[in-house]
């Protein structure tokens, strides 16, 4: 009897003991202090040595200058997601009226958080520039310019110091836009004059050239390269202290469509976005690079044409803790967005409410602040003086069976001002049906493989950190 009774004591004692190693192999343990310090910078290098490689940064970490504090700097990533969440709708649903540029109509260019140097002309000069996987033209500023250009750190780019730079006339092929046949406007002396307007209705005007682009000193640079040299901005590009963009997108003017019709078809980038501002991530141009044996893929979608032009997947589930969160499937159908401009992952009610609910339960050992505390972000919880945090994982399943598990980064959106910390759900609601972005935040850490001529999309974890 008493043999019994004590067996039947072990035998609860393992099974408890069980689901408490079973929960915290689950869960992350997260230095809020290392959240709240993700504004300090570093260019130290952390980068694979091959292919086209750019060391990528934050751009706050270019900003040192200003005097926002860091409330202000967390109000305006939120701001400046909602319009691009916002601008990503109304281009997928083709509400956004035609004009003539020789780019599809991109995102909001002040939402952009990246940045990377590449050279242009020869020989190259430098510049950094922010890099979207949502825009496809690729510019900088070039002189001269005068008082029509926004102030930037480097100066700027200067075609008479090139030898490769050649404007384009407005009878050649590359002055027409995708799809639309119509030619741009001619500026002076027959160039072709362009017209980039963003979802912020910031625009950039300059002229369209063809120019030998270095995206690494270990690479051959791309030559006849087609990119826009700005001698206009207007806008919140007014605020940037970056000289141009690196168009990463799918349409025809996108430097990788440019690399693909030379390089036989094989297009291959990929990135890793740093967890916090004193790290460095990378970016990779070319199908040479080493792949890591742990990432795993999903196809691009090509069952709906409205999503051509972005880099859109399947999303099947999503888990916390190892448990899947009953999602209905109807909240996934339209399809999901890997996009590096959008900071906060973004989705339907439909699926946003059933995790919120489930990461609550959760955390139910921290005290929530009221819904409407922090703005949009409806799931707050009051950090101040804790060292760490214990929240559950968070898990993306693809179609193919790729998988993303969520850094400890992009789980938590720790704010940190005047003594206080609060750290909120790093996801959001938005009105639409079936449509998925996931963004930046969410990444971080993360290998992303853009197989653009394989068709698909691959994710490694431990990429940077």
């Amino acid at each position: 009897m008493a043999a019994s009774v004590m067996m039947k004591l072990a035998l609860l004692i393992l099974s408890i003991t069980s689901h408490q190693v079973l929960a915290a192999h689950h869960q992350h343990t997260i230095n809020v202090q290392s959240l709240l310090s993700s504004e300090m910078c570093s260019s130290a290098p952390a980068a694979p040595a091959a292919g086209s490689t750019l060391q990528i940064v934050r751009r706050l970490c270019l900003q040192t200058g200003n005097n926002k504090t860091v409330s202000d700097h967390y109000t305006a990533i939120l701001h400046r997601d909602h319009h691009r969440v916002r601008s990503i709708h109304r281009h997928l649903a083709g509400s956004q009226s035609t004009i003539t540029i020789p780019a599809r109509l991109g995102l909001p260019f002040h939402s952009l958080e990246y940045v990377v140097t590449i050279g242009i002309g020869t020989p190259p000069q430098n510049f950094t520039v922010l890099f979207d996987t949502g825009s496809d033209l690729t510019w900088v500023q070039c002189a001269p310019c005068g008082d029509s250009c926004h102030a930037q750190e480097e100066p700027l780019f200067d075609p008479k110091n090139s030898n490769t730079y050649a404007n384009i006339q407005c009878d050649a092929p590359e002055c027409h836009i995708r799809g639309g046949g119509e030619p741009n406007s001619c500026g002076s002396g027959f160039t072709c004059a362009y017209t980039v307007q963003y979802g912020d209705n910031s625009q950039t005007f300059g002229n369209l050239a063809k120019e030998t682009i270095t995206l690494s000193p270990l690479a051959p640079p791309a030559t006849g390269v087609v990119f826009g040299c700005s001698d206009k901005t207007t806008g919140l590009l007014r605020d940037e202290s970056v000289a141009g963009l690196l168009g990463l997108g799918r349409g025809d003017s996108s430097i990788l469509s440019q690399t693909r019709r030379t390089n036989d078809g094989g297009v291959v980038f990929s990135y890793c976005l740093p967890p916090r501002g004193s790290s460095a991530g990378y970016l990779v141009i070319g199908d040479d690079a080493p792949q890591p044996s742990n990432l795993t893929f999903t196809p691009l979608k090509t069952d709906n044409p409205r999503l051509s032009s972005v880099y859109a997947v399947d999303l099947s589930s999503i888990s916390v803790n190892g448990a899947a969160v009953p999602i209905p499937a109807s909240a996934f159908s339209e399809g999901t967005v890997i996009d590096s401009g959008t900071v906060i992952t973004h989705m339907p009610r439909a699926a946003y409410l059933p995790l919120r609910d489930e990461f609550r339960r959760h955390m139910g050992d921290y005290t929530m602040l009221p819904e409407g505390s922090v703005g949009a972000l409806d799931t707050c919880y009051d950090v101040t003086g804790l060292d760490v945090v214990t929240a559950p994982r968070v898990a993306f399943e693809f179609g193919g069976g790729a998988r993303m598990d969520v850094d400890a980064s992009g789980i938590l959106y720790v704010i940190g001002a005047l003594g206080e910390a609060v750290a909120c759900l790093a996801f959001l609601p938005m009105d639409s049906v079936g449509l998925v972005i996931i963004g930046n935040m969410q990444q971080r850490a993360h290998k992303v493989v853009f197989d653009v001529a394989g068709g698909r999309v691959g994710f490694g974890p431990g990429g940077c950190s």
